[in-house]
Protein backbone atom coordinates (compact mmCIF):
# COMPACT_ATOMS: atom_id res chain seq x y z
CA UNK A 1 0.00 0.00 0.00
CA UNK A 2 2.84 2.38 0.79
CA UNK A 3 4.25 1.93 -2.71
CA UNK A 4 0.86 2.69 -4.31
CA UNK A 5 0.46 5.90 -2.28
CA UNK A 6 3.95 7.06 -3.25
CA UNK A 7 3.20 6.41 -6.93
CA UNK A 8 0.01 8.54 -6.79
CA UNK A 9 1.86 11.40 -5.06
CA UNK A 10 4.60 11.24 -7.69
CA UNK A 11 2.09 11.46 -10.54
CA UNK A 12 0.35 14.46 -9.00
CA UNK A 13 3.42 16.52 -8.18
CA UNK A 14 4.22 19.63 -10.19
CA UNK A 15 6.73 19.07 -12.94
CA UNK A 16 9.83 20.90 -14.10
CA UNK A 17 9.94 22.11 -17.71
CA UNK A 18 13.05 23.29 -19.53
CA UNK A 19 13.00 25.20 -22.80
CA UNK A 20 16.16 25.48 -24.89
CA UNK A 21 16.45 28.65 -26.91
CA UNK A 22 15.10 32.17 -26.47
CA UNK A 23 14.23 32.99 -30.08
CA UNK A 24 10.70 33.32 -31.41
CA UNK A 25 9.78 29.69 -30.82
CA UNK A 26 11.39 29.49 -27.38
CA UNK A 27 9.64 32.66 -26.21
CA UNK A 28 6.21 31.65 -27.54
CA UNK A 29 6.61 28.18 -26.01
CA UNK A 30 7.69 29.62 -22.66
CA UNK A 31 4.84 32.15 -22.51
CA UNK A 32 2.22 29.59 -23.53
CA UNK A 33 3.30 27.07 -20.90
CA UNK A 34 3.60 29.75 -18.21
CA UNK A 35 0.08 31.03 -18.82
CA UNK A 36 -1.66 27.67 -19.09
CA UNK A 37 0.57 25.43 -16.98
CA UNK A 38 0.42 27.09 -13.55
CA UNK A 39 -1.13 23.94 -12.06
CA UNK A 40 1.30 21.66 -13.88
CA UNK A 41 4.76 23.22 -13.79
CA UNK A 42 6.59 24.22 -10.64
CA UNK A 43 9.62 25.60 -12.51
CA UNK A 44 10.14 26.67 -16.12
CA UNK A 45 13.79 27.03 -17.11
CA UNK A 46 14.96 28.79 -20.24
CA UNK A 47 18.42 27.74 -21.41
CA UNK A 48 19.80 30.59 -23.43
CA UNK A 49 23.11 31.00 -25.26
CA UNK A 50 23.61 34.79 -25.64
CA UNK A 51 26.19 34.26 -28.37
CA UNK A 52 23.59 32.65 -30.64
CA UNK A 53 22.42 35.11 -33.34
CA UNK A 54 18.83 36.40 -33.23
CA UNK A 55 16.43 37.04 -36.10
CA UNK A 56 17.71 39.94 -38.20
CA UNK A 57 14.38 41.35 -39.44
CA UNK A 58 10.97 42.24 -38.05
CA UNK A 59 8.44 39.50 -37.45
CA UNK A 60 4.82 39.45 -38.58
CA UNK A 61 2.27 37.54 -36.51
CA UNK A 62 -1.28 36.26 -36.63
CA UNK A 63 -4.10 37.13 -34.23
CA UNK A 64 -3.46 34.28 -31.77
CA UNK A 65 0.12 35.49 -31.18
CA UNK A 66 -0.85 39.10 -30.45
CA UNK A 67 -3.48 37.83 -27.99
CA UNK A 68 -0.89 35.59 -26.31
CA UNK A 69 1.64 38.41 -25.98
CA UNK A 70 -1.00 40.79 -24.68
CA UNK A 71 -2.14 38.31 -22.03
CA UNK A 72 1.44 37.88 -20.81
CA UNK A 73 2.76 41.47 -21.05
CA UNK A 74 -0.43 43.55 -21.34
CA UNK A 75 1.13 45.50 -24.20
CA UNK A 76 -0.05 48.68 -25.85
CA UNK A 77 1.33 50.78 -28.71
CA UNK A 78 2.30 53.82 -26.65
CA UNK A 79 3.57 53.35 -23.09
CA UNK A 80 4.12 49.61 -22.75
CA UNK A 81 5.58 48.58 -26.09
CA UNK A 82 8.47 46.38 -24.96
CA UNK A 83 8.83 44.64 -28.33
CA UNK A 84 8.30 47.74 -30.54
CA UNK A 85 5.05 46.43 -31.94
CA UNK A 86 3.38 47.99 -34.94
CA UNK A 87 -0.19 47.30 -36.01
CA UNK A 88 -0.92 44.52 -38.46
CA UNK A 89 -4.48 44.93 -39.69
CA UNK A 90 -4.07 42.38 -42.45
CA UNK A 91 -1.91 41.37 -45.41
CA UNK A 92 -1.70 43.37 -48.63
CA UNK A 93 -0.87 41.23 -51.65
CA UNK A 94 0.55 43.07 -54.66
CA UNK A 95 1.14 41.73 -58.19
CA UNK A 96 -0.24 38.26 -57.43
CA UNK A 97 -3.66 38.52 -59.04
CA UNK A 98 -4.67 38.46 -62.67
CA UNK A 99 -7.94 40.16 -61.70
CA UNK A 100 -6.69 42.69 -59.12
CA UNK A 101 -3.33 44.40 -58.76
CA UNK A 102 -3.82 44.52 -54.98
CA UNK A 103 -5.62 42.01 -52.79
CA UNK A 104 -6.16 42.88 -49.14
CA UNK A 105 -6.58 40.07 -46.64
CA UNK A 106 -8.11 41.95 -43.68
CA UNK A 107 -8.34 41.14 -40.01
CA UNK A 108 -11.54 42.17 -38.16
CA UNK A 109 -11.57 45.67 -36.64
CA UNK A 110 -12.02 44.13 -33.20
CA UNK A 111 -8.76 42.18 -33.55
CA UNK A 112 -5.29 43.33 -34.53
CA UNK A 113 -2.16 41.29 -35.03
CA UNK A 114 1.27 42.87 -34.68
CA UNK A 115 4.72 43.12 -36.18
CA UNK A 116 7.52 43.09 -33.63
CA UNK A 117 11.28 42.86 -33.19
CA UNK A 118 12.23 39.26 -32.20
CA UNK A 119 15.35 40.30 -30.29
CA UNK A 120 13.23 42.60 -28.12
CA UNK A 121 10.71 39.84 -27.45
CA UNK A 122 13.61 37.64 -26.36
CA UNK A 123 14.96 40.37 -24.07
CA UNK A 124 11.52 40.99 -22.55
CA UNK A 125 10.95 37.30 -21.84
CA UNK A 126 14.40 36.72 -20.37
CA UNK A 127 14.15 39.78 -18.12
CA UNK A 128 10.51 39.45 -17.01
CA UNK A 129 11.43 37.47 -13.86
CA UNK A 130 8.90 34.69 -14.44
CA UNK A 131 11.41 32.14 -15.70
CA UNK A 132 14.63 30.68 -14.38
CA UNK A 133 17.13 31.77 -17.04
CA UNK A 134 20.32 29.74 -17.49
CA UNK A 135 22.99 31.05 -19.86
CA UNK A 136 24.46 27.88 -21.28
CA UNK A 137 25.09 26.31 -24.68
CA UNK A 138 23.24 22.98 -24.66
CA UNK A 139 24.57 20.26 -26.97
CA UNK A 140 22.90 17.10 -25.64
CA UNK A 141 19.65 18.02 -23.84
CA UNK A 142 18.90 14.63 -22.33
CA UNK A 143 22.36 14.35 -20.77
CA UNK A 144 22.79 17.98 -19.69
CA UNK A 145 19.33 18.94 -18.38
CA UNK A 146 17.55 17.55 -15.33
CA UNK A 147 13.87 18.18 -16.05
CA UNK A 148 10.70 16.18 -16.43
CA UNK A 149 10.19 17.65 -19.90
CA UNK A 150 12.46 19.47 -22.36
CA UNK A 151 11.31 21.51 -25.35
CA UNK A 152 14.14 22.01 -27.82
CA UNK A 153 13.94 25.28 -29.80
CA UNK A 154 17.61 25.58 -30.79
CA UNK A 155 16.97 26.43 -34.45
CA UNK A 156 17.61 24.79 -37.79
CA UNK A 157 21.38 24.38 -37.61
CA UNK A 158 23.25 21.16 -36.75
CA UNK A 159 20.31 18.91 -37.58
CA UNK A 160 20.65 15.34 -38.82
CA UNK A 161 18.97 15.33 -42.24
CA UNK A 162 18.02 11.65 -41.82
CA UNK A 163 15.53 12.67 -39.13
CA UNK A 164 13.61 15.11 -41.37
CA UNK A 165 11.26 15.05 -44.34
CA UNK A 166 11.46 17.64 -47.10
CA UNK A 167 8.44 19.92 -47.53
CA UNK A 168 7.28 20.93 -51.00
CA UNK A 169 7.92 24.61 -51.68
CA UNK A 170 9.32 26.71 -54.55
CA UNK A 171 11.67 28.89 -52.46
CA UNK A 172 15.08 28.30 -50.88
CA UNK A 173 16.80 31.72 -50.55
CA UNK A 174 16.13 35.16 -49.14
CA UNK A 175 17.83 38.54 -49.50
CA UNK A 176 17.43 40.64 -46.36
CA UNK A 177 17.52 44.42 -46.17
CA UNK A 178 16.29 47.30 -44.04
CA UNK A 179 15.28 50.87 -44.85
CA UNK A 180 15.69 53.33 -42.00
CA UNK A 181 12.72 55.48 -41.05
CA UNK A 182 9.21 54.59 -39.91
CA UNK A 183 6.25 54.33 -42.26
CA UNK A 184 3.30 54.85 -39.88
CA UNK A 185 0.81 54.60 -42.74
CA UNK A 186 1.86 50.98 -43.33
CA UNK A 187 -0.62 49.19 -41.05
CA UNK A 188 -0.25 45.75 -42.61
CA UNK A 189 2.31 43.31 -43.95
CA UNK A 190 3.00 43.72 -47.65
CA UNK A 191 3.53 40.57 -49.71
CA UNK A 192 4.76 41.67 -53.14
CA UNK A 193 5.08 39.18 -56.01
CA UNK A 194 8.23 39.63 -58.10
CA UNK A 195 9.46 37.94 -61.31
CA UNK A 196 11.55 35.60 -59.15
CA UNK A 197 9.27 34.93 -56.16
CA UNK A 198 7.90 37.43 -53.67
CA UNK A 199 9.07 39.96 -51.06
CA UNK A 200 7.79 40.61 -47.54
CA UNK A 201 7.68 44.21 -46.36
CA UNK A 202 7.33 44.55 -42.57
CA UNK A 203 6.98 47.93 -40.82
CA UNK A 204 8.91 48.44 -37.59
CA UNK A 205 8.70 51.48 -35.33
CA UNK A 206 11.87 53.01 -36.80
CA UNK A 207 12.45 51.14 -40.07
CA UNK A 208 10.99 48.80 -42.68
CA UNK A 209 12.32 45.25 -43.13
CA UNK A 210 12.47 43.51 -46.51
CA UNK A 211 12.92 39.88 -47.47
CA UNK A 212 13.22 39.08 -51.18
CA UNK A 213 12.49 35.35 -51.54
CA UNK A 214 13.62 33.34 -54.57
CA UNK A 215 14.97 29.96 -55.68
CA UNK A 216 18.68 29.93 -56.48
CA UNK A 217 18.18 26.94 -58.82
CA UNK A 218 15.94 29.11 -61.02
CA UNK A 219 17.36 32.61 -60.43
CA UNK A 220 21.01 33.51 -59.85
CA UNK A 221 21.84 35.49 -56.74
CA UNK A 222 23.21 38.29 -58.92
CA UNK A 223 19.94 38.59 -60.87
CA UNK A 224 17.96 38.49 -57.63
CA UNK A 225 20.06 41.29 -56.16
CA UNK A 226 19.55 43.48 -59.23
CA UNK A 227 15.81 42.87 -59.36
CA UNK A 228 15.44 43.58 -55.64
CA UNK A 229 17.26 46.91 -55.92
CA UNK A 230 15.28 47.86 -59.02
CA UNK A 231 11.86 47.10 -57.48
CA UNK A 232 12.35 48.38 -53.93
CA UNK A 233 15.24 50.85 -54.18
CA UNK A 234 16.86 49.31 -51.12
CA UNK A 235 20.46 48.14 -50.84
CA UNK A 236 20.65 44.38 -50.05
CA UNK A 237 22.43 43.46 -46.82
CA UNK A 238 22.84 39.70 -46.96
CA UNK A 239 21.56 36.56 -48.63
CA UNK A 240 20.59 33.42 -46.71
CA UNK A 241 19.77 29.97 -48.01
CA UNK A 242 17.21 27.74 -46.30
CA UNK A 243 15.46 24.39 -46.56
CA UNK A 244 11.77 23.59 -46.07
CA UNK A 245 11.52 20.57 -43.77
CA UNK A 246 9.64 18.75 -41.02
CA UNK A 247 10.92 16.35 -38.36
CA UNK A 248 9.76 12.78 -38.80
CA UNK A 249 9.21 12.64 -35.05
CA UNK A 250 8.78 15.68 -32.78
CA UNK A 251 10.12 13.58 -29.88
CA UNK A 252 13.90 13.17 -29.52
CA UNK A 253 14.90 10.87 -26.69
CA UNK A 254 12.76 10.14 -23.63
CA UNK A 255 11.98 13.70 -22.47
CA UNK A 256 12.71 16.06 -25.36
CA UNK A 257 10.10 17.57 -27.67
CA UNK A 258 11.04 19.72 -30.67
CA UNK A 259 9.56 23.09 -31.60
CA UNK A 260 10.46 26.06 -33.78
CA UNK A 261 13.03 25.65 -36.53
CA UNK A 262 14.36 22.60 -34.70
CA UNK A 263 11.04 20.98 -35.57
CA UNK A 264 10.22 22.47 -38.95
CA UNK A 265 10.69 25.35 -41.36
CA UNK A 266 8.34 26.58 -44.06
CA UNK A 267 8.71 29.79 -46.05
CA UNK A 268 7.01 32.80 -44.42
CA UNK A 269 3.98 33.34 -46.71
CA UNK A 270 0.92 34.21 -44.55
CA UNK A 271 3.07 34.37 -41.38
CA UNK A 272 2.35 30.73 -40.57
CA UNK A 273 5.51 30.10 -38.51
CA UNK A 274 4.59 31.78 -35.20
CA UNK A 275 1.12 30.25 -35.33
CA UNK A 276 2.70 26.85 -35.86
CA UNK A 277 5.02 27.38 -32.89
CA UNK A 278 2.02 28.09 -30.70
CA UNK A 279 0.00 25.17 -32.05
CA UNK A 280 2.95 22.80 -31.53
CA UNK A 281 3.40 24.11 -27.97
CA UNK A 282 -0.28 23.43 -27.30
CA UNK A 283 -0.03 19.87 -28.62
CA UNK A 284 3.08 19.21 -26.51
CA UNK A 285 1.23 20.66 -23.50
CA UNK A 286 -1.57 18.13 -24.09
CA UNK A 287 1.06 15.39 -24.09
CA UNK A 288 2.80 16.66 -20.94
CA UNK A 289 -0.52 16.81 -19.09
CA UNK A 290 -1.33 13.22 -20.07
CA UNK A 291 -4.25 13.97 -22.40
CA UNK A 292 -2.60 12.45 -25.49
CA UNK A 293 0.31 10.06 -26.05
CA UNK A 294 3.47 10.60 -28.10
CA UNK A 295 2.07 8.96 -31.22
CA UNK A 296 -1.03 11.15 -31.32
CA UNK A 297 0.97 14.28 -30.48
CA UNK A 298 3.40 13.65 -33.33
CA UNK A 299 0.54 12.94 -35.73
CA UNK A 300 -1.20 16.21 -34.82
CA UNK A 301 1.99 18.25 -35.21
CA UNK A 302 2.84 16.75 -38.59
CA UNK A 303 -0.74 17.01 -39.83
CA UNK A 304 -0.78 20.70 -38.91
CA UNK A 305 2.40 21.39 -40.90
CA UNK A 306 1.18 19.47 -43.94
CA UNK A 307 -1.95 21.60 -43.86
CA UNK A 308 0.18 24.74 -43.80
CA UNK A 309 2.26 23.36 -46.69
CA UNK A 310 -0.89 22.76 -48.74
CA UNK A 311 -2.34 26.16 -47.83
CA UNK A 312 0.84 27.92 -49.00
CA UNK A 313 1.08 25.81 -52.18
CA UNK A 314 -2.52 26.69 -53.02
CA UNK A 315 -1.48 30.35 -53.34
CA UNK A 316 1.05 29.42 -56.03
CA UNK A 317 -1.38 27.41 -58.17
CA UNK A 318 -2.70 30.55 -59.88
CA UNK A 319 0.73 32.04 -60.56
CA UNK A 320 1.09 35.81 -60.53
CA UNK A 321 1.04 38.67 -63.01
CA UNK A 322 4.55 37.59 -64.07
CA UNK A 323 5.09 34.99 -66.78
CA UNK A 324 8.59 33.87 -65.79
CA UNK A 325 10.53 30.62 -65.18
CA UNK A 326 10.01 30.89 -61.41
CA UNK A 327 6.24 31.08 -61.66
CA UNK A 328 6.14 28.23 -64.18
CA UNK A 329 8.17 26.19 -61.70
CA UNK A 330 6.00 27.18 -58.73
CA UNK A 331 2.80 26.16 -60.55
CA UNK A 332 4.35 22.82 -61.55
CA UNK A 333 4.96 21.63 -57.98
CA UNK A 334 2.81 18.74 -56.71
CA UNK A 335 -0.34 20.05 -55.05
CA UNK A 336 -2.41 17.36 -53.36
CA UNK A 337 -5.06 19.02 -51.18
CA UNK A 338 -6.71 16.88 -48.55
CA UNK A 339 -10.49 16.56 -48.44
CA UNK A 340 -10.76 19.26 -45.77
CA UNK A 341 -8.90 21.79 -47.92
CA UNK A 342 -10.92 20.87 -51.03
CA UNK A 343 -14.14 21.40 -49.08
CA UNK A 344 -12.90 24.75 -47.80
CA UNK A 345 -11.97 25.95 -51.28
CA UNK A 346 -15.33 24.79 -52.65
CA UNK A 347 -17.24 26.44 -49.81
CA UNK A 348 -15.31 29.72 -50.11
CA UNK A 349 -15.73 29.75 -53.89
CA UNK A 350 -19.50 29.24 -53.71
CA UNK A 351 -20.40 31.31 -50.64
CA UNK A 352 -20.48 35.11 -50.73
CA UNK A 353 -18.78 37.35 -48.16
CA UNK A 354 -22.16 38.48 -46.85
CA UNK A 355 -23.46 34.92 -46.43
CA UNK A 356 -20.26 33.93 -44.62
CA UNK A 357 -20.61 36.90 -42.28
CA UNK A 358 -24.22 35.94 -41.58
CA UNK A 359 -23.10 32.42 -40.67
CA UNK A 360 -20.33 33.79 -38.43
CA UNK A 361 -22.84 36.05 -36.65
CA UNK A 362 -25.39 33.25 -36.32
CA UNK A 363 -23.09 30.46 -35.14
CA UNK A 364 -20.40 32.63 -33.43
CA UNK A 365 -17.61 30.75 -35.17
CA UNK A 366 -15.87 30.57 -38.51
CA UNK A 367 -15.22 27.56 -40.67
CA UNK A 368 -11.46 27.21 -40.83
CA UNK A 369 -8.61 25.18 -42.26
CA UNK A 370 -5.61 25.14 -39.95
CA UNK A 371 -4.95 28.77 -38.91
CA UNK A 372 -7.07 30.35 -41.63
CA UNK A 373 -10.84 30.96 -41.76
CA UNK A 374 -12.96 30.75 -44.91
CA UNK A 375 -12.90 34.53 -45.35
CA UNK A 376 -9.13 34.31 -45.92
CA UNK A 377 -9.75 31.90 -48.79
CA UNK A 378 -12.51 34.10 -50.16
CA UNK A 379 -10.19 37.11 -50.37
CA UNK A 380 -7.75 35.16 -52.51
CA UNK A 381 -10.42 33.60 -54.73
CA UNK A 382 -12.05 36.98 -55.36
CA UNK A 383 -8.74 38.63 -56.26
CA UNK A 384 -6.92 35.90 -58.16
CA UNK A 385 -9.09 33.14 -59.54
Amino acid sequence: MKGVVEEIIFDMRKKKLSIIGAGNAGCITAISNYLYGTDIFDIIDIYHDPSYPMEKVGQGSILSISMLLNEFFYLDFVENNLIQSTRKEGIMYENWGKKKEKIFHPFPQCATAVHYVPSLLSKAVLECGRFNVVEKNIVDPEKEIDSDFIIDCRGRHNRSSDLYDTLINPLNSVILAKKEGAQPELLYTKTVATPNGWTFVIPNTDSVAYGYLFNDQVTTKEDAYENFKELFEVEPKECLKFENYLAKDCFQGERTILNGNRLSFLEPLEATSTGFYLQSAEYSFEYMTGNIDKKICNHLVRDEMFKLQNFVLWHYQFGSKYDTPFWDYAKSLPFNPDEELENMIRYSDNTSFSDQLIEITKFKKQISYSQWPSLSFKCWIEGVK
